[in-house]
C-alpha cells in the first residue's frame, strides 16, 4: 500500500518554493530601465497550482488585456510556463513558451529569491530572479552577465501587487 500511495503523487515533504505565488497580480513591467528608451507597461501574472498541487503553471499577460485594448505594444508578451519539482536534482524544472520561443530553466530557493538559471541561453548566463515576495507584491527581473557573474545587465523587471 505504501507503494501505491507513492506512485499516485502522495505529496513529499519539500515545499513548494512557487507557493506564495499563487493568485492572480497586477503587474508593472519596466522595460530599458535608466535608458532614454525605458517604458512602462501594465500587466497581469496568474499563478495557479497543477498536477494535483505538484506543480504551478502561470500565464504571463503584457499588456494586460484591459491596457493592450489602447495602449497595444509591438513586443507584447503573452505566455506560459510549468514549473514542476525534480526530486533527483533538487531542483524545479521549468518550461516557459511564447509565440514560437521555448525557454528551459531550472530553480531553487536561495536564501529570501528564487533564482531561476536559464539552460536555453547560449549567450552569457541569465537569470530569473524572484525577491521581495509576501503575500501583497513581489519583484522579478530578468537579468544577463556576458562576463560570467562579474557584472549583470537587467533586461527586464516586474512590478507586481496582488489583486483583491
Amino acid at each position: 500500500m505504501e507503494f501505491y500511495k507513492a506512485l499516485i503523487g502522495e505529496k513529499s515533504n519539500k515545499k513548494n518554493i512557487f507557493s506564495d505565488l499563487i493568485g492572480e497580480w497586477d503587474i508593472e513591467w519596466v522595460d530599458g530601465k535608466g535608458t532614454e528608451n525605458e517604458r512602462h507597461v501594465i500587466g497581469e501574472w496568474i499563478f495557479s497550482e497543477i498536477l494535483n498541487g505538484d506543480g504551478v503553471q502561470d500565464i504571463f499577460i503584457c499588456p494586460s488585456r484591459k491596457e493592450r485594448i489602447y495602449n497595444s505594444q509591438p513586443d507584447a508578451e503573452y505566455g506560459t510556463t510549468i514549473r514542476v519539482y525534480n526530486p533527483k536534482k533538487q531542483k524545479w524544472d521549468i518550461c516557459y513558451t511564447c509565440l514560437g520561443k521555448m525557454v528551459y530553466l531550472e530553480a531553487e530557493k536561495v536564501e529570501d529569491r528564487i533564482v531561476l538559471t536559464n539552460l536555453s541561453n547560449d549567450k552569457g548566463m541569465n537569470l530569473w530572479v524572484f525577491d521581495n515576495i509576501s503575500t501583497s507584491k513581489f519583484h522579478w527581473e530578468n537579468k544577463t552577465s556576458l562576463d560570467n557573474g562579474k557584472t549583470w545587465i537587467t533586461n527586464g523587471e516586474v512590478f507586481a501587487k496582488k489583486r483583491k
